[in-house]
Parts: C-alpha cells; sequence; structure tokens
C-alpha cells in the first residue's frame, strides 16, 4: 500500500512512463505532419465526437475504477475483522480455557494461521513461514491439502473442542472461530472472482483509442502546443486506466495492494503480548513510501 505523501514528477511519470511516451511519440509525429504537410482532414476533423468520446471514456474508467476500488476496501475490511477476531480468539483461550498449555498452542496456531493465509491470497509457498511454527508432521500434513490455512485452522477448532471448556465457553469461542472463517472465505472470493474481462478489455482500447484520436482534433486549434496539451490530457487517462489495473486486485502482493506482511505481523504481536512473552517484534516500517 502507497502510503499518503507528497507525490514526486518522477514516481508519477514512471507510473504511466511507458504509455506516456508512446503517446508523445504520436502527438509529435501528427503535430509534425500538420506542420510540415498541412493535410485537409485536420481542418476538416470533427471536434464534437471527439468530446463526447473523451467524456464516455472518463465515465466509463470512474465507473470501472469504482468497482475496484469497491474490491480494495472490501478486501481491506475483511482483514480488519480478521484483526479483530484474532485478537478476541487469543483472548478467548487465554481466559476461558483452563489448561494454559492448550491455550497458549491456540494463540500460537492462529498467528501461524494468519501468516499461511497471506501466503495463501498471494499464492507463495508457506512452508518456510510454518517451520518454526507448527509440528513437522502436521506440515508433512499439510503439503497433502489444497487450502493450508483452513486445514490449520480445522486443527485448531478440534484441539479446542480437545480441551473441553464448558459449553458456553465453547459456543463462544465457536462464534469467533466462524468469524474467521467467514473472513477467509470472503478474501478468496475476491481472489478467486477477478472484475469480468469486458471491465480489463474495453476500458484499455477505448482510453488507447482516444489517446491516438486526440491529437488528430486538436492540432488544428493548438498548433505546435498539440504535443503538450495533448500529452497532458492523455495523461490522465492513462493515469485513470493504470488506477483500475492496481486496485482490482488486492492480493498480488504489489505496491497498491492490501499490506498483508503488515498486517499479520500487527497480529502476531498482539497475540503474543496477550501471552505476555517477550517477543521483540515491531511493526513492519514502510519501504520507500510503501506498506508491504
Amino acid at each position: 500500500m502507497i502510503l499518503p505523501g507528497r507525490a514526486h514528477l518522477g514516481h508519477i511519470l514512471r507510473y504511466v512512463g511507458r504509455p506516456l511516451i508512446w503517446l508523445l511519440a504520436w502527438d509529435i509525429a501528427v503535430t509534425a505532419l500538420w506542420y510540415f504537410m498541412h493535410p485537409r482532414w485536420t481542418a476538416e476533423f470533427p471536434a464534437l465526437p471527439l468530446t463526447l468520446l473523451g467524456s464516455a471514456v472518463a465515465v466509463y474508467l470512474s465507473f470501472r475504477n469504482t468497482t475496484a476500488y469497491a474490491r480494495w476496501w472490501e478486501a481491506r475490511t475483511l482483514w480488519g475483522a480478521m484483526v479483530n477476531a484474532s485478537r478476541t480468539l487469543g483472548r478467548e483461550a487465554v481466559t476461558l480455557l483452563a489448561d494454559r498449555t492448550a491455550a497458549e498452542t491456540v494463540v500460537h496456531r492462529q498467528i501461524a494461521y494468519v501468516h499461511a493465509l497471506r501466503l495463501h491470497l498471494r499464492r507463495q509457498a508457506p512452508w518456510d513461514e510454518l517451520g518454526a511454527r507448527l509440528p513437522a508432521e502436521e506440515i508433512a500434513a499439510l503439503r497433502g491439502v489444497a487450502n493450508v490455512p483452513n486445514a490449520i485452522h480445522a486443527r485448531t477448532a478440534a484441539l479446542i473442542g480437545e480441551a473441553r471448556p464448558e459449553p458456553i465457553l465453547l459456543a463462544a469461542i465457536a462464534r469467533t472461530l466462524s468469524d474467521i472463517s467467514n473472513a477467509q472465505g470472503g478474501m478468496e472470493r475476491i481472489k478467486n472472482t477477478p472484475l469480468p474481462q469486458q471491465y480489463a478489455t474495453y476500458p484499455a482500447i477505448f482510453t488507447h483509442g482516444f489517446c491516438l484520436l486526440l491529437p488528430l482534433g486538436l492540432v488544428e486549434t493548438l498548433g505546435l502546443y498539440t504535443p503538450l496539451g495533448s500529452t497532458v490530457a492523455g495523461f490522465l487517462f492513462l493515469a485513470l486506466l493504470q488506477i483500475g489495473n492496481d486496485m482490482q486486485n488486492p492480493f498480488e502482493n504489489l505496491e497498491d495492494d492490501v499490506p498483508l506482511t503488515t498486517l499479520t505481523r500487527g497480529i502476531e504481536i498482539d497475540l503474543r503480548d496477550s501471552l505476555g512473552e517477550a517477543h521483540g517484534l515491531e511493526p513492519v516500517k514502510p519501504v520507500d513510501g510503501i506498506l508491504w
């Protein structure tokens, strides 16, 4: 997740640098053709359809970006629910389970679970992360399952049942376990259900098509200033296009994603604090203005 801060020209240009360079080259070519050859079509090119096309593309991109941001925000909301449910499970394990060893096991397994979930959503192997957190025999068994965090969660629920808390206490813990499962299910729904292909294809076609037509409609009015005006206007549309592309998949381990590493580290710190452990962990710090 990119943290709020001052915008730097270098970062802005890198954001859409490649298509912007091609657009600038095209604008210069159109301007040079108009300046040296004065083709008749530049004077006859209609301005009104270009204006309508730009308005339609802007509305389409805004709608797509709103949908993409809704996915990103839902992902962040689900991880907020995971943070709360993990803290609740840790508190319930410490205060409601009579066996202190069982309580510590549940808390440590929840730490392993959130790290496994982070890697599961990012399509990364969890074994190095889980090696120091779970027994070797369980890790060997987990290598044969498709959904590692779900298997860890199911085993945690079984261990809580084996501790035999009072039925009322068990019902309270079961609700927390259900909240954790529901949050994971929502995250997997976002991960496994991308935006429709039309949302990925049509905005790119319309935006690039509009950028190609833009200097043709401006050159008669702006003349030699066409590359400046067309490139600036094109940058706005290209930036809108890229923003939607970045926000629509919040679990890809990219700089615009939900900061899963930061969130899971925070959960681990909170849970270890609930046990009174001296862990020495610190919250994840931004790297070059990005929180991972």
